[in-house]
């Protein structure tokens, strides 16, 4: 058996110098170059098998998994108390952590050579929110990103050379789009914080009723990160956003002025969605209809595994597995 090649150390500061630019560490360099040089044998990848077989048939080629972090500190911002409104220094704070997290899963993506990321997948969570639970005013709120995806090549993917695109599409809906006639071409994501001052100013008052404030304050989150998202739809040439996945939390926070016993609203709105287009010069394929498939069919090689097609998706889950434990069993007898 061959020893295992030794690595030579790295120079640190160097390393460091990189990140504070924005790009990755040296050591990630050296494990992409690994994976995607001459002498690979094996890939890293986050598809499932399903993903893995549809995106091979859509003309993708797995290369490396990839990704990208950012651990963001969004510090003091000016005070807005008795305002309602988007607080622009946090909004800001989110979408610069999430670039430069996004920037260097293109960095990876770039050194291995590929056209695109698919199945792209962010994960952030607050680290701190602050030592009053105000988001932000006290200097004390640190975000974390991480955004992970699978490099593959598809050349049938039209862009600029050396320029990969990022979808968070995965195997299955890559597959479709490609024999549809259409691709992606970039993954699109906003947020907004809005705050709404004394959302509870006129709750004792009344015996119930809707916080009218409250309410105009989520539509007012979502419109503006819903044109913003829209503005780089256009700037990627996109004919339309799929995939669109909205989220939405709304958190009462404590004035914290002077004992104010009343509280305030801050709602969080995050966008995300991947930009698609029509494939240049290509040919819409004409789908057959399928057969008419009865409510009654047996999963699986149970042949006592029936399921009713009016029953649930959690029942027809539950069955899979069990008619796939009972083929593993049988396949192990059977070697046995």
């Amino acid at each position: 058996m061959s020893a295992e090649r030794t690595r030579p150390p790295i120079d640190l500061r160097a390393s460091q110098a990189r990140v504070k630019a924005g790009g990755i560490p040296l050591r990630a360099v050296e494990r992409l170059a690994d994976e995607a040089g001459p002498d690979r044998r094996l890939f890293t990848s986050d598809l499932s098998v399903g993903e893995f077989l549809l995106a091979r048939d859509a003309g993708c080629e797995p290369i490396s998994q990839v990704m990208g972090s950012c651990i963001y500190h969004v510090g003091q911002i000016p005070d807005y108390k008795g305002a309602t409104g988007e607080i622009k220094v946090i909004s800001d704070g989110h979408r610069v952590s999430r670039r430069a997290a996004i920037r260097r899963l293109y960095e990876e993506a770039q050194l291995v050579g590929a056209d695109a990321v698919i199945g792209v997948h962010l994960r952030d969570r607050m680290i701190t929110m602050g030592a009053r639970g105000k988001g932000g005013d006290d200097g004390g709120e640190v975000l974390e990103f991480t955004v992970v995806g699978t490099a593959v090549r598809a050349p049938w993917i039209s862009r600029p050379a050396g320029q990969p695109v990022i979808t968070d599409l995965s195997g299955q809906d890559l597959w479709a789009l490609y024999h549809d006639g259409y691709e992606p071409c970039g993954f699109l994501f906003e947020f907004c914080r809005y705050h709404v001052w004394h959302v509870t100013k006129n709750a004792q008052q009344v015996t119930s009723g809707e916080l009218e404030e409250a309410s105009a304050a989520v539509a007012e989150a979502r419109a503006i990160a819903s044109r913003k998202l829209l503005e780089q739809a256009a700037q990627h040439g996109a004919e339309f956003v799929i995939g669109s996945d909205v989220k939405v939390s709304v958190r009462e926070v404590p004035c914290g002025y002077g004992g104010c016993p009343l509280d305030d609203l801050d709602v969080d709105v995050s966008v995300f969605g991947t930009g698609v287009r029509r494939t240049p010069r290509a040919q819409q394929v004409v789908h057959a209809v399928p057969d008419l498939i009865l409510s009654m069919m047996p999963l699986g090689r149970r042949r006592d595994a029936v399921i009713d097609g009016e029953d649930d998706a959690d029942d027809v889950e539950i069955a899979a597995e069990e008619a796939t434990e009972a083929a593993l069993e049988r396949d192990e007898a059977a070697a046995e």
